[in-house]
């Protein structure tokens, strides 16, 4: 279990530090935190004192994940770093993080991840999306992968949208943040929905075992 457990917070967080870019998240300067951070090893009042010290939710995320890297292990002094540079690379770089490698590293554990539990994955994505295993099993092989299926499925949801139109507008070359545009849905709610779906599978794939 604490294996799955420890792949699964992987994938979130590097999920996390990635679609910041890749769907436009921002989030609220003074958020209400509606969920635990255990995975994080901080509190919700951890994250809430340093959002009153003028940082984001955004901004604790990205610095405690260079944290984790580093030997510096003080999020604020790394978001202080940070707030001098305004560079997310320079200021891994000074506490000795090469984001790039990290980031091939956690994208290489989120692949064997997928593959090593492809069939329940699948199995979770046909009944969220209401397609057949088969169905789902095709837009894998029409250039689509688990993780953008994922995105697709979260989009479908929250947008009220059969997948196969996100598929397509994938195929035609559109990125998550023009599709997530197009489809008229807050970045931040399509962000949180497929934290949701991979929570979902995670307590799936537990509960098989």
């Amino acid at each position: 279990m604490k294996k799955y457990f420890f792949s699964v917070c992987i994938l979130s967080i590097s999920l996390l530090f990635n679609s910041f870019h890749t769907l436009n998240v921002y989030a609220h300067p003074h958020p209400q935190l509606d969920e635990k951070h255990k995975h994080l090893h901080m509190s919700d009042q951890e994250i809430i004192d340093l959002i009153k010290k003028g940082y984001t939710r955004h901004e604790v995320f990205r610095a405690y994940f260079i944290s984790k890297h580093a030997n510096e292990k003080n999020v604020e002094k790394i978001l202080k770093v940070f707030r001098e540079k305004q560079s997310w690379k320079e200021t891994a770089k000074q506490f000795g993080v090469d984001l790039e490698k990290v980031k091939k590293e956690h994208l290489k554990k989120h692949k064997e991840f997928y593959e090593k539990n492809k069939a329940q994955i699948i199995n979770y994505l046909a009944t969220y999306t209401g397609k057949s295993t088969a169905t789902i099993e095709q837009y894998l092989k029409e250039d689509v992968d688990l993780h953008f299926l994922i995105f697709a499925a979260a989009i479908s949801k929250k947008g009220n949208m059969d997948i196969s139109k996100i598929i397509q507008d994938k195929k035609s070359g559109k990125s998550m943040k023009e599709i997530t545009e197009s489809a008229k849905l807050d970045p931040k709610a399509v962000f949180h929905e497929v934290k949701n779906i991979q929570h979902s599978i995670f307590e799936a794939i537990k509960n098989k075992k």
